[in-house]
């Protein structure tokens, strides 16, 4: 399964040395975060975006594994998907006699994981993934493996829900409700059986205690704790809302796409109504989390990458169909033509759809970004903002920190966060600063001495910067 990971996400993964830098957006922010959270600025009070500690912490680690280039976050995309392969084989073997057959299933199960419609760049749903086909091993086993200790395994599967409820409300708390979900049937059955209801229940919120606690301790010492709850759950709660007023309903998003997502979901769907054929019992356990993932995902689903939670649901319906496969049959040539067929498939769908940023390439955008990058190379740590636009990569080579509170725009942002940037710039707090050409301001920078580049480039972005420097 690790190799498989690394095999995959060597070419498909932006964060490989097969990619630039100038294919990052959201996992640039990301990575900006936890590059600041480890050189000393403080999380929501110095620099705040939409997610979670745990994510920025991820992110810093692979910082600290290589400061000025992904492949750190990379290794730990590897390593997470290694294990999302192992708890899916896991998942498989519970109802497949034979270890070959739950390989294959769970290699296959990739086709929907890296599904180019709903994935590309490393996101908070890459790291989510992990505690959701976690639980979901341990709850199947404890539901639907009649060889266990059922004691033993409520234990463990109670265990592990608290973990991954704690993990992932400290990444995207909306799949915290999914497995929520699961846990209620672990509590059901542990009510059912005997095997200790009020336990089970402990077992969740002292795990779940014990996961938060250091993140807890942390925000009480440096004094963000405040500031973290508002953020992270009152101002998101706000920011979710302004973008159902500035933008059309996420259902529009998905009639957009209708036959690409509707294949897709349409593949989660029954693969999650064939997990009722797989089951002796509880035969709705998968299907009822599968719409609990459904119904938390398409209310918010401004992007289709929100998506990508519902792929491991995949499994069941690959499952169903080798279960009625002979496994010495599947062991010949035929299995190495599959598995070639399913890594080309894999690369060549993903870069067909998005159109690659490969490092090989020399395009007039990435010579642009290069130009960008040379630039900003001549400060030093240099702070940025990111006004009316998203993050993107420029800052990655230079080791560049948030110039604001709210140094990158947000589709749904405040006043507040707007007021931020702009007096941020007023008070030219930043070295840097990039603007949407579609929406640039020139007589505020022209009135406060920023210089301006890239009329010419390609890129969608201006530069302005807050001293006069030479593009080199």
């Amino acid at each position: 399964m690790a190799v498989f990971a690394l095999a995959v996400l060597l070419l498909v993964s932006t964060d490989s040395w097969t990619h630039c830098l100038y294919d990052h957006h959201d996992s640039a922010t990301f990575f900006a975060s936890g590059k600041a959270w480890m050189s000393g600025m403080v999380p929501y009070v110095d620099f705040s975006d939409s997610k979670g500690p745990l994510l920025w912490l991820i992110y810093g680690v692979g910082y600290l594994l290589s400061p000025r280039t992904v492949h750190g976050v990379f290794w730990i995309t590897c390593l997470n998907y290694a294990f999302i392969f192992w708890w899916l084989f896991k998942t498989a073997r519970i109802y497949l006699a034979d270890n070959y057959l739950a390989v294959c299933a769970s290699m296959l199960t990739s086709l929907a994981i890296f599904y180019p419609w709903v994935r590309y760049e490393t996101r908070a749903e890459d790291f989510a993934l992990f505690f959701l086909v976690w639980g979901l091993y341990h709850v199947c086993r404890l539901l639907h493996d009649d060889r266990v200790d059922t004691r033993r395994q409520t234990l463990y599967a109670s265990v592990v829900l608290g973990v991954g409820m704690a993990a992932t409300l400290l990444i995207k708390y909306n799949v915290s409700a999914i497995l929520g979900v699961m846990a209620l049937f672990v509590l059901h059955y542990a009510w059912r059986q005997g095997t200790g209801l009020w336990r089970a229940l402990g077992a969740m919120a002292c795990s779940s205690a014990v996961f938060l606690l250091p993140f807890v301790i942390y925000m009480l010492s440096v004094g963000c704790l405040d500031d973290f709850i508002h953020e992270y759950f009152m101002v998101n709660i706000d920011v979710v809302a302004r973008q159902h007023a500035r933008m059309r309903h996420p259902i529009y998003m998905l009639w957009g796409h209708r036959y690409t997502m509707g294949f897709y979901l349409l593949a989660c769907g029954i693969s999650a109504l064939a997990a009722a054929w797989l089951a002796p019992r509880y035969r709705g356990f998968v299907l009822v989390a599968f719409l609990t993932t459904i119904l938390l995902t398409v209310s918010n689903a401004f992007w289709l990458y929100y998506y990508a939670i519902c792929a491991p649901f995949v499994l069941f319906g690959v499952v169903a169909v080798l279960c009625h496969l002979d496994a010495s049959r599947v062991r010949t040539v035929s299995g190495c033509v599959v598995y070639g067929a399913l890594f080309i498939t894999l690369v060549f769908a993903m870069h067909s759809v998005h159109g690659a940023a490969w490092s090989w390439n020399d395009t007039p955008e990435q010579q642009a970004f290069d130009r960008y990058v040379r630039l900003m190379s001549q400060v030093e740590r240099p702070r940025i903002i990111y006004y009316n636009t998203c993050t993107s990569g420029y800052g990655t080579e230079v080791e560049s920190l948030p110039g604001c509170k709210y140094w990158t725009s947000q589709s749904g942002s405040t006043p507040e966060m707007d007021d931020n940037q702009l007096q941020a710039i007023i008070g030219r707090k930043a070295d840097f600063v990039f603007s949407l050409k579609a929406y640039d301001n020139p007589a505020l920078f022209d009135s406060l001495n920023y210089h301006r580049y890239g009329n010419d480039s390609e890129l969608p972005t201006l530069l302005y910067s807050r001293d006069s420097l030479t593009i080199q």
